[in-house]
């Protein structure tokens, strides 16, 4: 019986643990939850080839396969290998918007968004065919994006 009911208690308190811990996370954590708001005149001004110049340009390929393109307002950045920068002047990002946009992933459509961070803020955009998540670090101004296809 003792055995038993001492099972039970460690059990609860482990439990009681991990409950205290997943609310504490979210306030100790300087990253935040941003969302992709689609939008139709996003896709227009990347199928037009329109790039902001006040934005910083991203691209996630595959060997020589682009799939996706982001463009971050000048003070947020993406530190992570998977996305490479590129210049919103050259050919090259023409290139590859009209690569992502005529060979979207197999049973997906492309589309455009705003990137928001978690207060509604519009940070940037995203183009591209893959199912995406975002997280923001407010105080180093940190993307990070983690793709249905890719974990970034």
């Amino acid at each position: 019986m003792f055995t038993r009911n001492h099972r039970s208690l460690k059990a609860l308190s482990v439990a009681v643990v991990f409950l205290l811990a997943g609310f504490a996370m979210p306030v100790l954590s300087t990253a935040s939850i941003g969302e992709l708001q689609i939008s139709k005149s996003v896709a227009q001004d990347f199928e037009a080839h329109r790039f902001y110049s006040g934005f910083r340009y991203y691209t996630l390929m595959d060997g020589n396969i682009p799939y996706a393109i982001v463009g971050l307002q000048k003070d947020y950045r993406i530190h992570d290998i998977s996305w490479e920068k590129i210049d919103p002047n050259s050919a090259r990002l023409s290139h590859i918007e009209d690569l992502v946009q005529f060979f979207p992933v197999q049973g997906s459509v492309v589309y455009g968004a705003y990137i928001l961070d978690s207060h509604n803020k519009r940070i940037g955009t995203w183009y591209s065919s893959l199912t995406a998540g975002v997280s923001v670090n407010n105080k180093t101004k940190a993307v990070s994006i983690t793709t249905d296809r890719f974990p970034l």
